[in-house]
């Protein structure tokens, strides 16, 4: 095995000489933090929803609950409603630690008051909930939390702090020994073993006021390689923020992503890899709109527009004849959405529930300048048929199409590609009709609330010309564990995909990374729903595609142990134009299956333990060439508190690609480094 020695003089020992000679501060256990999910982010209700009285999810007072002490925030349900396929619409609940909310806001709440986390799995009119709160309900929720505060090691990145405002900035050096144990010639990193250093900064910031909640956690890394020709440096973050700007009207949600992900020449995108950082891809995403919501007599009305961007910094890794064993990945796309809702609840005017709602979505992607249009319009009904069972169901009219140009080719027939690898667009062409449904839509289904703590409902319908299935459960045993489980199904593209799934983030969650290369991991580290983007990552492809399949996650925080396990299944099947480049593969499908667990321990009063391990299937009906393709990635850390600023590092890492038909890819890494933070 080789062992390279590396020229320049940044090391972790050399960190450690700088801190020191900072003034000490005393040892001290470190600050406590909470991974509480203050802002229940609702992604938007059904529009007309049963009154089930106070068999809803709400904030409870425990000391009615089997004598519990305090009180508790319970999480969001997923709503199960499909005819606005990117519905962003989430009910934000800012907190503060005094009061209840009233006997009336139990009445108002509804078991449908949400509405699904996940792209094809909500129709929104979320805020006709929030509408109908007064305002005294809207403060009197503020500071309530689920989660106890406690350090949560390899995840403590992020996390969220019952203060109002909390912003922690950090500097951190680690010296990083990787073995590769199988690869082949021509991959980046082909030595037996590599050494190389990393210098670090970032910030983690919790925002918890009156008019403003949400997370933010940004990181820039550079990686120092031994023969300085592939240093590389790299930016990942995330963030979700909701803004108050008319108390219990108007609100503005923002965020961002920004992560590396290491992608397969079938575009399959599995985070990091043992190839080495320059095989990484880069991705970008930010989203931002307002939501208007208001309350008139018995009538609630909401409305809302939105608006988001994802880029990707990668080769698109079509060849000059345009045939490759890969994939045209994404360059950039936009999204926008909007959505007007008018409606009642049960008993409040009328016995039953009634609204109309109409909404528009567009996305357009840079390559071959494929756009996704959806306009409907939609009236619904529930009945109430039990105390914690209703009946609801809707019918309306929709149009989806699906289109797109075709790329430019040269005088001797060969296809254009530019720089990237990417195909080059014929404007001179119009645009070729890809996907065009009009017409009838419908849906009828069920909801279930036999407890506070437990909520469920699913529909069977009409949509995009095909009969589909959508639904949700939402069950929390008790105050330190939740389980939630959504089946969606919709037309997007990776760019409407990811935007939508970073919104239906909770405003209020820890942020889990990688402990050697500080990438985001697929999940976050929060007791809700919808908190992993796994499913939406799953390839890069920039093709159009109707999706579905599910996503399901269970978290827990009991005492000195907290974690969480999200798992899906995504089913992606392609939509592309004929006499197109892409007409080839119209109606092929890819399946991703994936899974994500993460682990914190608290050791000792001074230090804890950490772990992460992320697994993925991929099968590819686009390119056959190297069969089924699995990934893993294990990591460890243990972090042990020098001071209440000052960590030292150790973790060790595992991690591989097998393909069916091609070679294996191998590694293992292990790192010890400093963190100091400000």
């Amino acid at each position: 095995m080789i062992m390279r020695a590396m020229p320049h003089r940044i090391s972790v020992l050399a960190l450690g000489a700088v801190l020191a000679a900072l003034p000490q501060v005393a040892a001290a256990q470190p600050r406590q933090t909470a991974a509480q999910t203050q802002g229940l982010n609702d992604a938007a209700m059904q529009a007309i929803a049963p009154n089930l009285a106070d068999n809803t999810i709400q904030t409870t007072d425990n000391s009615r609950d089997n004598g519990a002490q305090g009180v508790v925030q319970q999480d969001q349900a997923i709503g199960a409603n499909p005819y606005t396929p990117f519905s962003y619409d989430n009910d934000v609940t800012y907190t503060q630690a005094d009061g209840l909310r009233t006997s009336n806001t139990n009445r108002r709440e509804t078991p449908a008051d949400r509405a699904g986390r996940y792209y094809g799995a909500a129709y929104s009119s979320g805020d006709l909930a929030s509408a109908a709160y007064s305002d005294d309900d809207y403060n009197s929720t503020r500071g309530k939390t689920t989660m106890k505060p406690r350090r949560l090691g390899v995840f403590d990145q992020g996390t969220v702090d019952k203060r109002r405002l909390a912003i922690r900035p950090y500097i951190e050096a680690a010296q990083v020994v990787q073995a590769n144990l199988g690869s082949r010639s021509g991959l980046a990193y082909n030595d037996d073993v590599v050494t190389y250093s990393t210098l670090a900064a970032g910030a983690d910031a919790t925002i918890n006021g009156r008019n403003n909640q949400g997370v933010i956690s940004a990181r820039y890394e550079r990686r120092f390689t031994w023969n300085r020709k592939s240093n590389t440096d790299g930016v990942t973050g995330i963030a979700r923020m909701s803004s108050s700007i008319v108390p219990n009207a108007l609100r503005v949600d923002y965020g961002g992503f920004a992560n590396r992900t290491y992608v397969t020449e079938t575009g399959a995108a599995f985070g990091s890899s043992a190839v080495g950082a320059d095989s990484l891809t880069q991705v970008y995403s930010v989203y931002a709109g307002p939501t208007l919501a208001t309350q008139k007599g018995d009538v609630a009305v909401t409305a809302h527009y939105h608006a988001g961007y994802t880029a990707l910094n990668s080769q698109g890794n079509v060849t000059a004849n345009g045939v490759s064993a890969g994939v045209d990945r994404l360059d950039h796309s936009t999204v926008q959405e909007g959505r007007f809702a008018i409606g009642n609840r049960p008993g409040e005017g009328l016995p039953v529930g009634l609204g109309v709602d109409a909404g528009i979505y567009q996305e357009d992607v840079s390559n071959l300048t494929q756009r996704v249009s959806d306009k409907h319009a939609r009236a619904s009904i529930t009945i109430p048929v039990a105390d914690d069972v209703s009946l609801v169901g809707g019918a309306g009219y929709e149009h989806v199409r699906v289109s797109a140009r075709n790329a430019k080719f040269d005088s001797a027939g060969n296809v254009v590609v530019d720089a990237n690898g990417r195909y080059v667009t014929d404007y001179s062409q119009g645009r070729q009709i890809a996907f065009d449904t009009e017409g009838l839509i419908w849906d009828a289904g069920v909801v279930w609330r036999p407890s506070r703590r437990t909520n469920m409902e699913f529909h069977v319908g009409e949509r995009y010309g095909r009969l589909g299935g959508y639904g949700f459960i939402n069950y929390q045993p008790d105050d330190h564990s939740s389980f939630n489980l959504v089946v969606y199904q919709g037309v997007t593209g990776f760019g409407g995909a990811l935007t939508n799934s970073l919104f239906n983030l909770p405003t209020q969650f820890s942020t889990v990374r990688d402990a050697i290369t500080g990438n985001l991991s697929s999940c976050v580290a929060a007791a809700t729903s919808g908190n992993c983007l796994a499913g939406s990552i799953g390839s890069v492809n920039s093709t159009v595609y109707r999706g579905n399949g599910f996503s399901a996650g269970y978290s827990f925080d009991h005492s000195r142990l907290r974690g969480g396990i999200g798992f899906g299944y995504e089913r992606r099947q392609y939509i592309t134009a004929p006499n197109t480049i892409l007409a080839n593969i119209n109606g092929k499908v890819d399946q991703y299956y994936w899974v994500s667990t993460y682990l914190g321990y608290h050791v000792t009063p001074r230090s804890t333990f950490g772990a992460t391990l992320d697994g993925y299937k991929y099968i590819s009906g686009l390119n056959t060439a190297q069969g089924d393709i699995n990934a893993i990635r294990a990591v460890g850390l243990y972090q042990y508190y020098m001071s209440r600023h000052l960590t030292a590092t150790a973790s060790l890492a595992l991690d591989g690609i097998t393909r069916e038909k091609a070679d294996d890819l191998w590694s293992t890494a292990a790192a010890l480094g400093m963190r100091y933070t400000f």
